[in-house]
């Protein structure tokens, strides 16, 4: 009797999941110290969106050795281009070397980018990561992904198609990560997978925080100015809560565990969130994620101010639980193991860049895009699952062709979502959003 190719290809995403996860876990051991590295090569550097992200990723890249060089800058805005040029360059004045021939403005300007330099920090929001990844795949550069990697399936379908030929051609792919990074974090994986709390019974991961800033709209602007400028207030270009925040936790969840969700349903809505401001983003949401082995992943996030904040998780095992404090307790509540190295001066996102930049200096590729595309497509399935209201198994999401970003990217695109004649933007409402 034939296997069922629908069960078949669940096994094998499990299977290639579980040798990804594994390849990360010894990964996020690699001994590296920022500023440490002895080599003569140079690093030829460009960075692919200038905000918050992608400055803190270029100054983290920098930091690592004097021979790391910044090249070219790609944005949008100008001003965000020119805010981090003078940022970094007041920083590392013997390491930016930008000239204004490769300061890159356009949607064009990751293909500039890429021309000028041998290793690329992508840090746009996330829908233009599949394309720009392409693109610099194909140009046989090495790579620096933030994360989530893509909002929809036919990017995760793209973003795996270009780890594989990453692969032929020996570039290394990094992932902004960085919690699998954490000492804290490695230390309690290893106690976890030494039965210290015994077998995992449930997950309960927490992302409740204050909302986005809102930037107000301005008489010139065409409505992709807008949108792009308040980019986390809109689906199509943030991908959810869960892609854009929650996704720490949610990998981490997934390194512990060993394996990937294949189901998932849920709730959420907008109860702060209102008017033309907000876009159209839920503020809160409730995520019941499953595994192969029927333990569930209970995800909680929010997006409002003036509530109970946490960014954290609780692992329940029949022995006793842990949570994001790095600590360990039994069934009584007695404490059993607590992580604390006060001499740690090192932090995880500092790490994850550094031992990206050294996996160059060495030539030793580090492939880190099959666990960061795993864990953004349970995000992904996590958000689709909350806007219609249904289950989505695993089999569905990949099975989907739907795509969620515009047809093209331009200033006077028509996007996915346009404000109504009262200015305010379609909401997904469970029942009725068709999300597959």
């Amino acid at each position: 009797m034939k296997e069922d190719k629908t069960n078949q290809g669940r096994r094998n995403f499990v299977k290639k999941g579980a040798t990804a996860i594994a390849g990360g876990a010894l990964l996020s051991s690699f001994p590296v110290k920022a500023a440490a590295f002895g080599r003569k090569k140079e690093i030829r550097i460009g960075l692919v969106g200038c905000g918050g992200r992608g400055k803190g990723a270029a100054h983290e890249a920098l930091k690592t050795s004097p021979n790391v060089k910044l090249v070219a800058l790609g944005e949008v805005f100008e001003d965000r281009l020119n805010g981090a040029y003078q940022n970094l360059r007041n920083t590392y004045p013997d390491q930016v070397e930008v000239p204004d021939s490769n300061k890159f403005l356009g949607f064009d300007a990751y293909q500039k980018v890429i021309d000028n330099c041998d290793v690329v920090l992508l840090a746009t929001p996330p829908p233009f990561r599949p394309l720009h990844l392409e693109a610099a795949v194909k140009a046989g550069r090495h790579v620096f992904i933030e994360k989530p990697l893509f909002v929809d399936i036919p990017g995760y379908r793209k973003v795996m198609d270009c780890n594989e030929l990453a692969k032929q051609k020996k570039l290394s792919l990094s992932v902004g990560l960085q919690l699998r990074y954490e000492t804290g974090y490695q230390l309690m994986k290893q106690k976890i997978d030494e039965g210290i709390i015994g077998d995992i019974r449930s997950l309960n991961v927490y992302y409740n925080v204050g909302a986005p800033k809102i930037h107000p709209r301005t008489p010139d602007q065409t409505e992709m100015q807008y949108q792009m400028r308040n980019w986390r207030y809109f689906t199509w270009l943030w991908g959810g809560q869960l892609a854009g925040q929650t996704i720490h936790q949610i990998d981490l969840m997934n390194w512990l565990m060993n394996d990937y969700p294949v189901e998932v349903k849920g709730l959420g809505g907008r109860q702060t969130f209102n008017g033309p401001d907000q876009g159209n983003t839920y503020d809160h949401h409730y995520a019941e994620f499953e595994y192969p082995n029927k333990v569930k992943m209970h995800v909680q996030s929010t997006n409002m101010d003036n509530t109970w904040n946490r960014v954290g998780f609780h692992i329940q095992g029949t022995k006793g639980h842990a949570n994001e404090k790095f600590q360990i307790y039994d069934s009584k509540g007695e404490l059993l193991w607590r992580h604390r190295d006060r001499d740690e001066t090192v932090g995880s996102s500092q790490k994850c860049q550094s031992a990206f930049i050294e996996s160059v200096i060495q030539n030793k590729p580090l492939h880190q895009v099959e666990y960061g595309a795993k864990s953004t497509l349970a995000t992904i399935m996590g958000r689709m699952a909350i806007h219609s209201g249904k289950i989505v198994t695993l089999e569905k999401a990949l099975a989907s062709q739907k795509s969620i970003l515009p047809k093209t990217f331009d200033w006077d695109a028509e996007l996915p979502s346009m404000p109504g004649p009262d200015g305010n933007y379609s909401i997904p409402i469970p029942g009725k959003f068709e999300a597959l």
